[in-house]
Order: C-alpha cells, then sequence, then structure tokens
C-alpha cells in the first residue's frame, strides 16, 4: 500500500509538468561555421495545445548573439516570434524561417552540439542541442 502512495505521490508531483508541457522539439541542427562566422539553426517545432503557441526567445550557454529570422520578398528579416499553430508543426528550415546565430566564440564543426534555449510565450523553456551538419 506504501508503495502505491508513493507513485501516487510522484504522479500527482509531475501533473503539473505533464499538463503544460505542450511543444516538442524534432531534429534540432546548426550548419558548421567559424568562430565569428554567422550560422543557422533549424528545427521542427510541435504544439501539442489547442491554442497557437509562440517562440519568443532564444538564447544558448555560448556566447553568441541568436536571432528569429524569416524571410520577405526573398530577404531575410529578424521577426518579434515564431507562430506555431494548435495542433501543428512549424519547421525552421533554410529559405524560411530559422534562428540566426552571429558572433559565435569558437569554431562549430560537425559532430559538435549547439546548446540553446527556446522559450515560448506560453511559459515553456525547453533546453536541446542542435547538432552541427554540413550546409
Amino acid at each position: 500500500m506504501k508503495y502505491l502512495y508513493k507513485i501516487a505521490l510522484v504522479c500527482t508531483a509531475l501533473l503539473p509538468t505533464i499538463l503544460f508541457a505542450k511543444i516538442s522539439v524534432q531534429q534540432p541542427v546548426i550548419f558548421t561555421a567559424q568562430k565569428g562566422e554567422p550560422t543557422a539553426i533549424f528545427m521542427q517545432l510541435r504544439n501539442d495545445s489547442e491554442q497557437e503557441v509562440n517562440l519568443a526567445i532564444v538564447q544558448s550557454k555560448d556566447k553568441a548573439r541568436l536571432e528569429l529570422h524569416g524571410t520577405q520578398n526573398g530577404k531575410m528579416i529578424e521577426v518579434t516570434g515564431i507562430p506555431i499553430p494548435p495542433q501543428s508543426t512549424t519547421e525552421l528550415k533554410r529559405g524560411g524561417l530559422h534562428i540566426m546565430v552571429f558572433d559565435t566564440e569558437k569554431d562549430l564543426t560537425i559532430g559538435d552540439e549547439y546548446p540553446i534555449h527556446l522559450f515560448f510565450d506560453n511559459g515553456e523553456i525547453i533546453e536541446v542541442n542542435a547538432k552541427v551538419i554540413s550546409p
């Protein structure tokens, strides 16, 4: 009986995390770059909630400037957020929405991982490692 009580207690403690964890990240990748050279991060963002969620801010433990970008009339522009519609996936890809990385403090070589924190307007924060790949 005590064992079942402990399981119920743990499940109750984790319930808020389970209920509010609505965003998932698939295949985060970043292109190789020399120190200080700009590069880009791509991924798929899945929203399993019933309301639109926006990627609002991206930061890294590594020193660099990260910006949310899109394209308009064939030109890259900075955007204030990346919307992820309810029950949908938004793809960050070349020629579309993506995360630009400027002023990296070290070389990014194939096989390395680049740590990022994704901050969403629903309060979720997701930490992922983008795998460094060839452009």
